[in-house]
C-alpha cells in the first residue's frame, strides 16, 4: 500500500510539472500551436486517470461500462416545497429555461446559478431562506435540468452563457438583481458582474475564482493545476462522457457523497435521493455533453481583457474545497474596486451552500443588510 501511494505520489509530481509547462508554453503562443498543447495536457490529464479507470473496471469488470438510464425523476426534484416551477423563454436565443421561485414578485431580485454537475436543486436551503424579502429565482442553466440544451459547442461559448443571464433578468422582469453563483455559476457571476455592472446591485459567489485570479495563481501553483486537471481531460471528444457514466455515474456521485470530496456537515450530507436529484438528468442519453461544452469553450476567455469587479461583492470559500486551494482566495482583492467581503468557512467541503446552509444563510443575509459605504472588509 505503502508502494502505491508512493507511485501515485510520483504521478501526480510528474503529471502537475509537464502540465504547468505545457500550460505556460501554451499561453504564449496562438493559433494551431496552442490547441496542440492543450491537446498535449489533455492527454497528460487522462493518463493520470488510468489509476482510477482501471479501479472501476476491477471492481465492476462485466458492467463498469453499463448505466441506467433514470425513467423517472426523484420526488424531491419535481416538489414545490422550495418554491414554485415555471419555464422563461428567451427572446434573444429561444433558449426555454426551468427556474423555480420563492417569495413576493415586488422583491428584489436575486437570481442563483449552479455549478457542474447540479440543478436548481442546490439551492434548495437559499430558496427557503431569502423567500423573505426577495424573489429568489433558482434558475436550470442551458444544458442542466430542465432547460433546453442545444446540440452544438458554440451554443456555450461564454459570451452566450452572459447573453443568458442578462436574458433572465429581464425576462423575470427585472432590470437588475442580487446575483449568487456557484462553481461554474460563480464563474458567470464573475464575468457577468464585470461586463454588466449596471445589472448587478451585489455579487455574492461561492467556491469558484475570479477567472484572472485562478489565471494568476494556477500558474505558479502546480499543486492547483493538478487538481484542475480534470479541465483539459473535459477538452477530448466522448472519453468524459464515458468514464464520467462508468458504474453508474461514479464521478459524478462520489465528488458529491464521499466523507473527503463531498458535504462535511453529517447532517447535511446527501440522501440517496437528493444524490439522484443530481443524476437524473445527465443519465438521460447524451446530457452529459451539454454540460461538458461549458468546459470545452473554457480556453475561449483566457486571459480576461476586462477584470474590474465594480460591485459590492461577497466570496464565500469552504475551508475543505478537494478541488480549488483556499490559497488563491487573497488573489482576487486586486480585481474588486468595490467594498469586498471575504469568508473562508471551516469544516466546509466545495459544495458550500449545501454543505453549510445556515453558516451561509447568515452571512449572506448580514452582507445583504449592511452599508456598503462602512461595510468591513473580511479577510
Amino acid at each position: 500500500m505503502n508502494l502505491f501511494h508512493g507511485v501515485l505520489g510520483k504521478m501526480q509530481f510528474y503529471v502537475s510539472h509537464l502540465l504547468l509547462v505545457v500550460t505556460r508554453t501554451a499561453l504564449r503562443v496562438s493559433g494551431l500551436m496552442f490547441w496542440v498543447l492543450v491537446y498535449i495536457a489533455a492527454l497528460l490529464s487522462a493518463a493520470s486517470y488510468i489509476p482510477d479507470f482501471l479501479r472501476l473496471i476491477a471492481r465492476r469488470p462485466f458492467t463498469a461500462f453499463f448505466w441506467t438510464s433514470r425513467k423517472i425523476a426523484p420526488h424531491c426534484l419535481m416538489s414545490s416545497s422550495h418554491g414554485q416551477h415555471g419555464y422563461l423563454r428567451s427572446k434573444h436565443s429561444g433558449i426555454r429555461f426551468h427556474y423555480v421561485a420563492s417569495g413576493d414578485k415586488g422583491s428584489p431580485l436575486m437570481l442563483l446559478l449552479h455549478g457542474f454537475p447540479e440543478n436548481w436543486y442546490s439551492w434548495r436551503y437559499q430558496l427557503d431562506e431569502f423567500s423573505h424579502g426577495y424573489r429568489t429565482v433558482a434558475v436550470d442553466l442551458r444544458g442542466f435540468g430542465s432547460s433546453d440544451s442545444p446540440p452544438d459547442l458554440q451554443d456555450y461559448k461564454i459570451e452566450t452563457l452572459l447573453q443568458d443571464v442578462r436574458d433572465l433578468i429581464l425576462g423575470l422582469e427585472y432590470s437588475s438583481c442580487v446575483l449568487v453563483g456557484h462553481d461554474w455559476g460563480g464563474t458567470l457571476a464573475w464575468t457577468f458582474s464585470v461586463h454588466h455592472s449596471n445589472m448587478v446591485d451585489r455579487l455574492i459567489v461561492m467556491n469558484a475564482p475570479h477567472p484572472s485570479a485562478f489565471h494568476d495563481y494556477v500558474l505558479s501553483h502546480p499543486s492547483q493545476l493538478f487538481l484542475s486537471r480534470y479541465v483539459f481531460l473535459f477538452q477530448l471528444p466522448i472519453l468524459p462522457e464515458i468514464l464520467l457514466s462508468m458504474c453508474e455515474f461514479e464521478y459524478i456521485r462520489k465528488p458529491l457523497t464521499d466523507p473527503v470530496l463531498g458535504i462535511q456537515n453529517e447532517k447535511k450530507r446527501l440522501t440517496t435521493e437528493e444524490t439522484e436529484a443530481f443524476i437524473y438528468y445527465i443519465s438521460q442519453k447524451g446530457a452529459l455533453t451539454a454540460p461538458l461544452n461549458y468546459y470545452r469553450n473554457i480556453f475561449g476567455f483566457f486571459p480576461m481583457k476586462a477584470q474590474d469587479v465594480l460591485v459590492p461583492t461577497l466570496l464565500l470559500w469552504g475551508e475543505n474545497d478537494a478541488f480549488l486551494e483556499a490559497g488563491m482566495v487573497p488573489e482576487m482583492r486586486q480585481y474588486i474596486h468595490a467594498p469586498f467581503q471575504t469568508e473562508i468557512i471551516p469544516n466546509a467541503s466545495h459544495w458550500l451552500q449545501q454543505d453549510q446552509p445556515q453558516v451561509v444563510n447568515s452571512i449572506m443575509r448580514q452582507f445583504l443588510n449592511s452599508d456598503t459605504n462602512t461595510m468591513e472588509q473580511a479577510h
